[in-house]
């Protein structure tokens, strides 16, 4: 059979469709060429309401379509609004955020709709579900944690996810090796609250024991980077082993601040006050004197004035993010944000979004002049068939475009700006 996996969201979910695809085609079943295949799987979003819109487009998109072919619904939108889906002509199945590893049997009794959403999100235990293959080819993800136990006032990731888990450490490098045997070159580690991670049978071994058993897997040149760890997380220990194996730690921090208000902080739940994040940030860049930060910053949250704007805006500035992610507020089911009142108009809200891309944009070639005379190594990703060039990042995360003649496809090249 043809199949086509449709994923929305977090790099997590297109690490579970990852696997999703590996167990199938194991099974003999083969990716559809176009848009028409025998069976269809949607991994969905729900961090906020576009999320869920376009999750619910496709699903619509998909049954208007190819009517009476079969859809499975996987992730989290379908975690908390499954009967979403399940109203939807031609769904047959669907799993919330757990058990997405047996998705694929359903489609052995399609004569009736299987509801197989755990509603028991905080009971939830981790799903061991390695890939071989990663992303482009040179760039694998590896998922070493699920679920949150933080409950940000915003986020409703804890009710979706579940609560959090960690995966076993050996299991992690046994996957690591595999990736790297099939030619990965940048190991991405990551997980919903990747900085938490806790080996699930040895309380003593930490994320920075696993970082330390993650430098020495392969004789030929990789490198790893972590996908984003909260500022509470980073440890005096954590900084010291970046600082000490910068040709195998990317030296690019992703650290999620959300406001650069104290009283928006507080609001929102979050576990740090802005100067220790500062000090934090301060304790890096003494030891890494290139470190490269990005963020992601909330806009427009529920009673958000303008001057806490503009403290948020001062601190991404003053730090430096030379990427924001930033986007509007959205109001979440379960959360304890939607309850609050004031909400802010959502051209404020994307109003103060549009300034902090464009200081993002203003910080990223403050960053790169920071950097001019010095040399950086870029892992080529491929060529861009469109423009003839090929692409790739480099460690401290810049986007690179350049001419070659021949084929550098998964080399590592150094650059000189």
């Amino acid at each position: 059979m043809t199949y086509k996996i449709y994923t929305f969201g977090c790099k997590v979910n297109a690490y579970e469709s990852q696997a999703l695809k590996e167990r199938l085609e194991k099974e003999g079943h083969t990716p559809a060429k176009g848009e028409e295949a025998d069976i269809y799987f949607v991994n969905t979003c729900a961090v906020t309401n576009e999320a869920e819109r376009k999750d619910l487009q496709r699903v619509r998109r998909i049954s208007r379509s190819f009517p009476g072919k079969p859809i499975y619904i996987m992730g989290c939108s379908s975690q908390i609004h499954k009967e979403y889906y399940l109203a939807i002509p031609g769904v047959k199945g669907v799993v919330g955020s757990s058990e997405k590893n047996i998705i694929e049997t359903f489609f052995d009794n399609q004569d009736e709709t299987i509801d197989h959403v755990n509603m028991d999100s905080r009971h939830f235990t981790y799903q061991d579900t390695p890939t071989h293959e990663g992303e482009k080819n040179v760039r694998g993800y590896i998922k070493v944690q699920d679920g949150c136990d933080n409950f940000c006032s915003y986020c409703v990731v804890p009710f979706t996810r579940g609560k959090s888990r960690c995966r076993n450490h050996q299991s992690i490098i046994e996957e690591c090796k595999s990736l790297l045997n099939h030619g990965i070159k940048e190991l991405i580690i990551g997980g919903i609250d990747t900085g938490c991670y806790i080996d699930p049978e040895d309380d003593n071994y930490h994320f920075v024991n696993l970082l330390h058993d993650l430098l020495d897997l392969s004789s030929e040149p990789y490198r790893i980077r972590v996908s984003s760890i909260e500022a509470s997380q980073v440890s005096d220990e954590y900084i010291s082993l970046f600082a000490s194996h910068p040709d195998k730690l990317c030296p690019h921090f992703h650290l999620p601040l959300q406001s650069g208000s104290e009283h928006v902080l507080q609001r929102m739940n979050r576990k740090y006050h802005l100067e220790d994040f500062r000090r934090m940030c301060k304790r890096i860049k003494e030891q890494i004197p290139d470190v490269a930060f990005s963020s992601d910053v909330i806009t427009g949250f529920p009673a958000e004035s303008e001057e806490e704007f503009q403290e948020t805006y001062d601190f991404c500035k003053e730090i430096g993010f030379m990427r924001i992610h930033a986007f509007p507020y959205s109001e979440r089911p379960f959360t304890m944000a939607a309850k609050l009142r004031d909400p802010i108009p959502m051209r404020i809200r994307m109003d103060r979004t549009k300034r902090l891309i464009e200081l993002s944009e203003e910080n990223d070639q403050k960053y790169r002049e920071q950097l001019k005379g010095k040399e950086v190594t870029v892992l080529v990703e491929g060529l861009n068939k469109k423009t003839g060039e090929y692409e790739g990042y480099s460690e401290n995360y810049l986007r690179f475009s350049f001419k070659s003649e021949t084929d550098i496809t998964g080399q590592f090249i150094k650059l000189k700006l």
